[in-house]
């Protein structure tokens, strides 16, 4: 029997605004920042960034890569009362005892005193999802229904024996989407982690509540909650917590309603 699934509370209809405050205590902040062509935004990236977006042809990648790389520092812009240029994000992996020659760890705030939010990002090519909260880590994932390919096999690989056995139990027309489902669910809650991928997803049981995590290095010992979240049409996402969230706020970037253009002065 699949296990009881939780839904986000409030996650579609809390936008009133808080200032500058971090998160509460079972308190989530979504922010969701549309894809679309900003180039006003391109001097907000450190000068590693711009190399980068300047490496990609004009395009779906490259709108995505800015969107997501400055909507990270207007949000933490947010939260430390800094310019966006002034704010400082690390990728190192805390996971890898060498230094790796390219970053690939999950972001943070690299500030001292410590940032007060931890948060996590995921994208389609068309939308941006940043998960900030005040207290214990926080992953999230958002995915498209067009990602999915050959679901059967798919399944294969990435859900657990007792997975397979319900998602097999399904009839075909609903199998897309309970996959969809589980790998969000999977995909935030290896993010939460640093791991990626390096967690084995057949290793982790999402059906309920909280992960059940079979055999996987570095896991973490507390418990990792799990949340449903609201997604625009075509898409699945998912929230994943090391403290038990009771709300979730969708916040838009000031200026920037359903994507219309942000400020990126420093906040007041």
């Amino acid at each position: 029997m699949e296990g009881r699934r939780e839904t986000a509370p409030g996650a579609a209809q809390e936008h009133e605004d808080d200032g500058h405050e971090a998160p509460a205590a079972g308190e989530c902040h979504l922010w969701h920042v549309p894809v679309r062509p900003r180039p006003h935004w391109l001097p907000l990236l450190d000068e590693e960034e711009r190399a980068a977006a300047a490496r990609f042809l004009n395009g779906p990648a490259r709108e995505v890569f800015l969107t997501s790389r400055a909507a990270q520092r207007l949000v933490g812009a947010h939260y430390l009362r800094l310019p966006p240029g002034r704010v400082v994000i690390s990728r190192d992996c805390l996971h890898c005892q060498a230094r790796p020659s390219r970053p690939h760890g999950r972001p943070r705030f690299a500030h001292h005193p410590p940032a007060p939010v931890d948060y996590s990002v995921s994208h389609t090519v068309q939308h941006v999802f940043i998960a900030v909260t005040g207290h214990g880590a926080v992953g999230v994932d958002i995915e498209t229904e067009a990602s999915l390919r050959d679901v059967d096999a798919l399944a294969g690989t990435v859900l657990t024996r007792e997975e397979q056995q319900e998602f097999a139990a399904l009839p075909a027309r609903d199998r897309p989407r309970r996959l969809l489902a589980a790998w969000t669910r999977k995909e935030a809650a290896m993010k939460l982690t640093g791991l990626g991928l390096r967690a084995d997803p057949r290793h982790l049981d999402v059906r309920g509540p909280l992960v059940c995590a079979g055999p996987v290095a570095g896991w973490p010992d507390t418990p990792v909650h799990l949340y449903d979240l609201p997604a625009p049409e075509g898409h699945a996402a998912a929230l994943a917590a090391t403290t038990p969230v009771t709300r979730v706020r969708t916040r838009e970037l000031p200026g920037d309603p359903g994507g219309g253009p942000p400020s990126a002065k420093p906040p007041p």
